[in-house]
């Protein structure tokens, strides 16, 4: 009789896992699998106000090579897929949100459409759904999103938990003479008058402390450099046509 031991893997997670190991196999083909350092940020900051809410500050490295241009087409296009496999467009298909993040991405999943046509990724005034774990153990983000700004400048969401808004991200993008500047800030708060600041001392560090503000920096200041590896072919492929 075998000793081999057999765990089992649900089915999601197993497709999970195999969606992250193509992303993966595109970066080995590019010959980098590794994520850009913390240290290579500008700088960030992680402040707690008088109502509790937490506000997290990234000053990124200039993304070389990329337009702001370049960047508002990639968020409009996240949910999208590629055959590209790092050497040319004949792989297996592969989500342009697990090339940003093979390790951490699970889905993002567009909710709604706007008036003006369809969501391919984010778009505003349509929801769409985050999925994502720090570090591939750590916190999973399972949130819903309501992107209220998406140009050359800005892209900007709001955090939804049913109607209530629960936090927000911005990003601010412009152009530099290698690429583009680029600074995230994510906002978890409730912004409500009187009990706001209640919900945000008592229940906000169940779902969002400073040690997940901390995981949410690494994480962020990955997929962001990332960026730079994978978005010129991408964009090239398809939005230059």
């Amino acid at each position: 009789m075998s000793n081999e031991k057999h765990i089992w893997i649900s089915p999601e997670k197993k497709g999970i896992r195999e969606n992250r190991l193509l992303a993966r196999k595109v970066h080995e083909n590019l010959g980098d699998t590794g994520f850009k350092p913390q240290y290579s940020a500008k700088w960030v900051d992680v402040t707690k106000d008088w109502t509790g809410a937490l506000r997290v500050q990234i000053q990124h490295e200039d993304a070389k090579g990329i337009t702001p241009t370049m960047l508002k087409w990639w968020f409009e296009n996240l949910a999208q897929k590629t055959t590209w496999n790092g050497k040319d467009f004949t792989g297996p298909e592969v989500s342009f949100y697990h090339l940003w993040h093979h390790r951490d991405h699970i889905a993002i999943t567009p909710l709604t459409h706007p008036q003006n046509g369809t969501n391919n990724g984010f778009a505003v005034g349509a929801y769409s759904k985050i999925q994502e774990q720090f570090n591939d153990f750590h916190e999973v983000i399972n949130n819903k999103m309501l992107t209220t700004v998406l140009d050359e400048t800005e892209f900007s969401f709001l955090i939804k938990a049913g109607s209530l808004t629960v936090g927000r991200i911005n990003h601010y993008y412009e152009p530099t003479e290698n690429g583009s500047a680029f600074y995230a800030e994510t906002y978890m708060g409730v912004d409500i008058p009187i009990i706001g600041w209640l919900i945000n001392w008592l229940l906000l560090p169940l779902v969002f402390s400073k040690k997940t503000a901390e995981h949410w920096i690494k994480h962020n200041i990955e997929e962001t450099g990332q960026t730079e590896k994978v978005l010129p072919y991408l964009y090239k492929k398809y939005a230059q046509k």
